[in-house]
């Protein structure tokens, strides 16, 4: 099914020229203002400090691992899939220089030697935390978020995995203890727990509890046991003799995972931020790196002019080109209890319509209050939302439809990947990323207002013209609605591959455009630059 996207996709794209009117002097990057800043990383998760000293932080999102020089932050490499790293949510690195990292979504356990040869095994989708024992014989790897279980695996991935607790649900981030026993956060359980691999029968025993969602453990030479905990954005000394905790240091954003050195310098990622920080002797936090976008997709202005910016795991509220003046972050909350995943965005009123796909949710947010104010779960892979008069309407790729998210009616059926949406709240637009049309629907019926574009995502109306961010050219068009012509308005924009895995969307991130009341138009720029523009006049 993915590949036969692929190519239906890659052709629509070959032929996307053929429908273009004219054009002149398209704008380019350049043109435009940068709003706020990109991070140079697509949202650290995983981290390891290498026998070279340098800090090793491993990006679901940005599919690779970027190496950080310990003292400053900066990024003095990137390892990606072309040395055998895809996708890595975890990583460990032994005395010698080799790297083990998980790839989260596809499932494998990837290898890259120091003589820069790699391998890769199987083991199943949500293959997370990786460790190994004190004398680095013994490889262990657990999963979480997409399966259940503890494993054991040949550190030359030739054996076959050895599943060693078949149940244990959300074992995240782990580090073996001075007692030879295996310490892990249960994500979803609010506790650490540690493990007795030689035991003739194998189980946990809780060390610590009242979390709120801990994400990952380590330890120092000493032997003290530190946490980070994702809900809550806390780092945390744990006693393991006890049980007792007390947190050092708590930011806004959330915290993924942390490693110490050899002198026992402990460093932390912040996946919503893209910052490497580094702890103090006091036990807080500073950053080695500024925070910026990492992943920018869906792009909405509310009515009181404040530009909102989705990130798949954070949205951001800002006004003119500034610091954000609000951000909501996802922290696996239940429903109505906090912000799902926001994948897109779109404006409702002062509120905010969001659509999450790890969460697999549609929210409606009162920004001014933090309120959820409706909460969808039971979808089928909603993928955009908007407000169309007094219909939610959604963009459900499971279903290849758009419904009334409140209700179930069908409002447009037979799509093969609906993705953009954008209305007047008379007229439904709909963009199908796959065929590289997009469709107007009405009371009175649909039809299709533009074909042969190359990969539509972001939609917005401007005035009598439908502005799509077409990712195949890397570039922003303009449809009139009146002619049916399509013209070029910026080109040159850096949108990034489709990801092509068992998991994610093939999409993959979503590209967006919005226009505030002024006229001015900003579209988002996924990929190594992680950047949002803004241009005046279009």
């Amino acid at each position: 099914m993915r590949v036969f996207l692929a190519l239906i996709v890659a052709a629509v794209m070959l032929s996307a020229s053929a429908a273009y009117a004219s054009t002149t002097d398209p704008l380019t990057p350049d043109d435009g203002n940068r709003i706020w800043r990109g991070s140079e990383t697509n949202g650290p998760n995983g981290v390891y400090v290498g026998p070279d000293g340098n800090v090793y932080a491993a990006s679901v999102g940005g599919d690779e691992i970027t190496v950080h020089n310990p003292r400053n932050g900066k990024v003095i490499d990137r390892i990606g899939p072309e040395r055998g790293v895809q996708g890595p949510d975890d990583l460990y690195i032994t005395r010698d220089g080799t790297i083990y990292s998980t790839d989260l979504l596809d499932g494998y356990v990837r290898i890259l030697r120091p003589d820069g040869s790699f391998d890769k095994q199987f083991v199943a989708p949500g293959v997370n935390p990786i460790t190994m024992n004190e004398d680095e014989t013994r490889l262990f790897v657990a999963l979480d978020f997409l399966g259940n279980g503890l494993y054991e695996l040949d550190p030359e991935l030739i054996d076959p995995p050895k599943i060693l607790i078949p149940d244990l649900f959300g074992l995240n981030g782990m580090d073996f203890g001075p007692d030879g026993l295996l310490y892990g956060p249960l994500f979803f359980g609010g506790s650490i727990v540690r493990i007795d691999v030689d035991a003739p029968e194998l189980g946990f025993e809780v060390v610590a509890s009242g979390f709120v969602t801990p994400a990952a453990v380590a330890f120092n030479s000493l032997g003290e046991l530190y946490a980070v905990d994702l809900g809550t954005g806390q780092l945390i000394k744990v006693d393991v003799a006890t049980g007792d905790w007390v947190v050092l240091d708590e930011v806004e954003d959330n915290l993924d995972n942390l490693a110490f050195d050899d002198n026992d310098q402990l460093f932390v990622t912040s996946a919503t931020s893209g910052q490497v920080l580094k702890m103090r002797p006091n036990g807080t936090l500073r950053a080695l790196n500024r925070s910026g976008f990492t992943a920018p997709s869906g792009l909405a202005v509310t009515d009181d002019g404040t530009l909102w910016v989705a990130e798949g795991f954070a949205l951001r509220g800002i006004w003119s080109r500034w610091n954000p003046i609000a951000s909501f972050f996802y922290r696996f909350d239940a429903p109505f209890a906090g912000p799902g995943g926001m994948n897109t965005v779109a404006a409702d009123g002062n509120n905010v319509i969001t659509t999450g796909l790890f969460s697999n949710s549609v929210q409606v947010l009162d920004p001014a209050t933090g309120t959820i104010l409706e909460d969808l779960r039971t979808l089928s892979v909603p993928v955009n939302a908007v407000r169309h008069g007094d219909v939610l309407a959604v963009a459900q790729l499971g279903a290849g439809n758009v419904i009334d998210g409140q209700t179930g009616d069908v409002i447009l059926e037979g799509l093969f990947y609906p993705l953009g949406l954008a209305t007047d709240g008379e007229t439904l637009y709909v963009g199908d990323w796959a065929a590289g049309t997009v469709t107007a629907v009405t009371d009175s019926g649909s039809s299709v207002v533009a074909s042969g574009l190359a990969g539509p995502e972001g939609l917005a109306l401007d005035g009598d013209r439908l502005l799509v961010v077409e990712v195949g050219l890397d570039q922003l068009s303009a449809v009139d609605l009146t002619t049916g012509a399509v013209s070029t308005l910026v080109t040159g924009l850096d949108l990034g591959p489709p990801v092509l895995n068992q998991l994610a969307p093939p999409h993959g991130n979503f590209n967006g455009v919005a226009v505030n009341a002024k006229g001015s138009v900003y579209v988002s720029q996924d990929g190594a630059i992680n950047a949002v523009y803004k241009f005046r006049r279009l």
